[in-house]
């Protein structure tokens, strides 16, 4: 065979061995919430949770779009700037696919075990100070909402960390938000000039169930493929696995 020819059958060879390699790239559009998602950093508990599925989908380069939650769902209705998006809830209006159910949030209230308060039922929240995220009230349920009417010492805060530093000051007795939140927290520069606190001097009272959000895709086979591999990992205990070692387990310093 004539030596240029050779050379032609392999760079053909080559051309076609590349394109087979080539990963598609897959843009995720994510919103900027810590712990969830932290673009500076970009990692986070559900960026985590994602990075694991498509660990299974190494045909797909992920590479993340962040913006604001409001703008998620927008992009992903219109289809342009990304291919699927994170945390999108089931009763948005969507024109997509929505993954199963793999985003969990979990509110709870917490308060110092020193407190001995007994909150077994959200009646029990009656006679205590109360700094939760703002909208709580509209989303935690008719009976939430009544006693946050009735509750004087009852008060909504922008910011979670506020809610946090309240209880944590003894200026509020119970601290309504969700746990992963929490957590982050307690890992903040912002409280390590206080005092020191370990974590198993909190008491978690569960009183609400969790709720889920999903990823939304606009290709619905792709859609497919990721529900296949939630499975697997639900199943497995690996999503378990990543939300439980984002929990602190160990005394941070405030």
């Amino acid at each position: 065979m004539p030596k240029i020819l050779t050379q032609f059958l392999l760079i053909c060879l080559l051309i076609s061995s590349t394109s087979v390699m080539a990963k598609q790239v897959l843009k995720i559009g994510v919103g900027n919430f810590p712990p969830f998602f932290i673009e500076k950093e970009q990692k986070g508990i559900f960026i985590e949770i994602t990075n694991e599925i498509f660990k299974h989908l190494p045909e797909y380069s992920v590479q993340y779009i962040f913006m604001s939650n409001n703008r998620l769902l927008h992009e992903i209705n219109s289809g342009k700037r990304i291919d699927a998006a994170c945390n999108i809830f089931a009763d948005s209006e969507v024109n997509a696919y929505l993954s199963e159910p793999i985003f969990r949030y979990r509110d709870v209230a917490i308060s110092k075990k020193s407190s001995g308060f007994i909150v077994n039922q959200i009646s029990d929240l009656q006679d205590k100070s109360i700094a939760a995220y703002q909208g709580a009230k509209d989303l935690l349920g008719r009976q939430f909402k009544e006693m946050a009417i009735k509750n004087p010492n009852y008060s909504e805060h922008a910011h979670p960390k506020e809610t946090t530093y309240l209880m944590l000051s003894d200026n509020k007795d119970i601290r309504v938000g969700d746990i992963n939140i929490f957590w982050h927290d307690l890992n903040r520069n912002y409280f390590k000039e206080n005092k020191k606190i370990d974590v198993n001097n909190f008491n978690i009272h569960t009183l609400w169930p969790d709720v889920y959000s999903h990823i939304a895709f606009k290709d619905k086979a792709l859609k497919n493929a990721v529900n296949k591999i939630i499975a697997e990992l639900k199943l497995n205990g690996k999503i378990e696995e990543i939300y439980n070692k984002n929990q602190v387990k160990y005394p941070v310093s405030l």
